[in-house]
């Protein structure tokens, strides 16, 4: 990285070093393992509620350049990021994180679009000042792996609450499995975790709810929330959810994916056939699966190991 780009992270990082400084310190206590006195309040919010609105004519470009990336063989990325940067000139924040990705890592032997840490800082930044929780949780990640600013957990830690707190699933995730799996055993926090993955699992981040399934899965024990969470994400055209609901229902060789519920061969179809579908067309979605097909209960917990006789709700 050239010496103008290495001082323009360094004052983009003194820069927000104050503005975050009272968070970083929250998020801190609430992550060392404190006692349950020091957390900071714990607030759900959903992504969709602090998202700024997308301007109609830019959401138009956006859908366009979308549809160009996803183009097979060699794409116009000279056209795409065009159709970004006209989006992203109207404050189209999804055009932002978008364009952003493809400076993160460019496009080797492809012109068009170069692999730029100075252009990629510059819309993560404009994200945060537009307040996308999707921006706070960008640069916390940034924070973290050092990625063109000064690595510091401090910062990540600070950036990763903020976009929490305005909803980023992603970012509720994180702070959960922080909490539930990379704590000492003696200060891992089950209860305040399961606070930030009930949330993450309302809202529509497939990738989220698989957290929020792999968190009933192995902390609480819980199968039939953990599934409840994989057919959830399923609807959502998760490939993971349905691998996971066809290998419940297997018969054989896998019983250990089954969560110890019974082989059901018609079931195993059913979600393999969906899933076969949904590896054709991506784009596929399910909304009616959870209310259409409903699981069974499982055979020991029920519909849910604390509430046996009441199937999870979000």
């Amino acid at each position: 990285m050239s010496t103008l780009a290495n001082n323009n992270c360094i004052c983009r990082f003194k820069s927000w070093v104050k503005i975050f400084l009272l968070s970083a310190l929250a998020l801190s206590l609430l992550l060392s393992g404190a006692p349950a006195i020091a957390y900071p309040t714990f607030i759900c919010a959903y992504e969709k509620d602090h998202n700024p609105p997308l301007d109609a004519e830019a959401e138009l470009w956006f859908q366009e350049a979308r549809a160009l990336e996803k183009v097979r063989g060699v794409k116009n990325w000279r056209k795409i990021v065009w159709l970004y940067e006209k989006a992203i000139a109207k404050d189209h924040w999804k055009a932002m994180h978008n364009l952003a990705g493809l400076y993160r890592t460019g496009w080797p032997g492809q012109p068009g679009v170069e692999q730029d840490t100075s252009k990629m800082l510059d819309l993560y930044e404009r994200m945060v000042k537009l307040k996308v929780p999707l921006g706070y949780y960008n640069w916390a990640v940034i924070f973290e792996n050092g990625r063109g600013v000064l690595k510091s957990d401090r910062m990540a830690s600070s950036y990763m609450f903020q976009a929490a707190q305005l909803g980023s699933p992603l970012a509720q995730v994180r702070i959960g499995n922080h909490l539930s799996f990379e704590l000492p055993r003696e200060k891992q926090d089950d209860r305040m975790a399961e606070s930030y993955f009930r949330c993450a699992g309302a809202q529509d981040s497939p990738e989220a709810i698989i957290e929020t399934a792999a968190f009933y899965k192995i902390a609480k024990k819980n199968m039939p929330r953990a599934l409840f969470y994989y057919q959830r994400a399923a609807s959502l055209g998760s490939s993971t959810g349905f691998n996971a609901l066809s290998g419940v229902f297997e018969s054989e060789p896998r019983p250990i994916n089954r969560l110890g519920y019974q082989p059901d061969e018609k079931l195993h179809g059913f979600y393999t056939d969906l899933w076969k579908q949904l590896q054709a067309d991506r784009s596929l979605r399910f909304p009616n699966l959870m209310k259409d097909h409903p699981l069974p209960p499982h055979p020991i917990q029920g519909f849910d190991a604390e509430h046996p006789d009441r199937r999870p709700e979000l």
